[in-house]
């Protein structure tokens, strides 16, 4: 058998393999230093969004129905970089509220068992009480459902045009009591204007 001798630099790395062990320490540390620095350039990810300030959603991937909104008073914040053309997420204090636009809507109905159900799964939460609803400042109608959790409440309200065109305003708040203020729909959709099919 033959013998294989290593020798070591002061590194303790094997003489003449200095610039694979550089080569590895940059293959690591360039793509950390480029995310720390696009995260810095990027700045603050939360959006505040004034009071009175017009939204906007355009349904996905059919760009068939757009939805025209405000939110109630002030405070709110958004994920910024997060903004999606189609839902937008805000929070103020302990209430979120997430609005969506769909388009090509045969049964409102349909569309918020569909759309409780990621939202129940994910909050540990349960819907009932579904049931009518309309806004006449909106001049739209659908089903509202309430939103029940250990101690959490909420609503999921589901509106159209009667033209397949539908919006989606989902409040979660902290409490007991699933006729609170916090959750009613109704200062959130008096501001919908929804247009298209």
């Amino acid at each position: 058998m033959a013998e294989v001798t290593i020798r070591l630099n002061r590194l303790g790395l094997e003489r003449g393999r200095m610039w694979q062990a550089v080569l590895a320490a940059i293959a690591i540390a360039l793509p950390m230093a480029l995310w720390l620095g696009l995260e810095r350039a990027l700045g603050d990810s939360v959006q505040n969004i004034g009071e009175g300030d017009t939204l906007f959603l355009q349904s996905y991937p059919v760009a068939g129905a757009s939805l025209e909104y405000e939110l109630p008073g002030s405070g709110w914040t958004s994920p910024g970089i997060h903004f999606a053309d189609q839902r937008q997420n805000f929070v103020r204090d302990y209430l979120s509220a997430s609005v969506e636009v769909d388009s090509g809507v045969d049964s409102l109905e349909r569309l918020l068992d569909r759309r409780a159900e990621p939202v129940t799964a994910q909050r540990g939460l349960v819907y009932n009480n579904v049931r009518p609803y309309a806004n006449e400042d909106a001049g739209l109608a659908g089903f509202r459902a309430d939103l029940i959790g250990v101690d959490s409440i909420g609503s999921i309200t589901v509106v159209g045009n009667d033209k397949g065109a539908a919006a989606i305003l989902v409040l979660i708040a902290p409490g007991a009591d699933p006729a609170a203020e916090e959750v009613d729909p109704d200062p959130y959709i008096a501001t919908f204007a929804l247009e298209g099919k």
